[in-house]
C-alpha cells in the first residue's frame, strides 16, 4: 500500500463529562456541535483536547464516548478514500478542513491546515468559524 499523502500527529481528542469542564473560563462552546472544548496542558507538551457534549449533540455516538486521536495530513481527500466515515469533511474556520473516520476500529481525526499552531490552539484565531463563532478573532 502506497501512502500519497504526508502525516503528522496532531492531538488527541477524549471525551468527559461536562460537569468536569463547564465552569472552566477557557471552555469554548460550538453550538453547531453543542460541543464543548477545553485544551488541556501538560508537562509533556502533548496536546489533549477535552470534549463534553450537551443533549442535543448531533454527532455520532462514539464521537461523543471515544478517545479519538487526529493527525494533519497533507491530502484529507486521499486520506478519507474508502475509511468508514464518522464525521463528514467540513470546513469549521478559514484554512482549516477535517473530518473523523473509523480506522481499524480506532475513531481517527483527519486535519489538512495551512495554519500554525499558534492559530488553532488555545485562545487561536478562529477567524471565520462556525464552529466557535463566539472565539475570539
Amino acid at each position: 500500500m502506497e501512502k500519497k499523502f504526508k502525516i503528522g500527529f496532531h492531538h488527541i481528542g477524549k471525551p468527559v463529562p461536562l460537569e468536569k469542564i463547564q465552569n472552566n473560563a477557557a471552555v469554548k462552546y460550538s453550538p453547531l456541535f453543542d460541543m464543548y472544548s477545553l485544551d488541556m496542558s501538560n508537562e509533556l507538551f502533548i496536546p489533549i483536547e477535552w470534549h463534553a457534549f450537551g443533549k442535543h449533540s448531533p454527532l455520532d455516538y462514539r464521537i461523543q464516548h471515544e478517545i479519538h486521536v487526529a493527525f494533519t495530513v497533507s491530502d484529507i481527500v486521499a486520506a478519507l478514500h474508502g475509511k468508514e466515515i464518522i464525521m463528514p469533511l467540513y470546513q469549521p474556520f478559514s484554512g482549516y478542513r477535517c473530518a473523523m473516520a473509523s480506522i481499524n476500529g480506532q475513531l481517527v481525526e483527519l486535519i489538512e491546515t495551512s495554519l500554525s499552531e499558534r492559530e488553532i490552539w488555545g485562545e487561536g484565531i478562529f477567524k471565520d468559524s462556525i464552529l466557535y463563532p463566539d472565539a475570539s478573532v
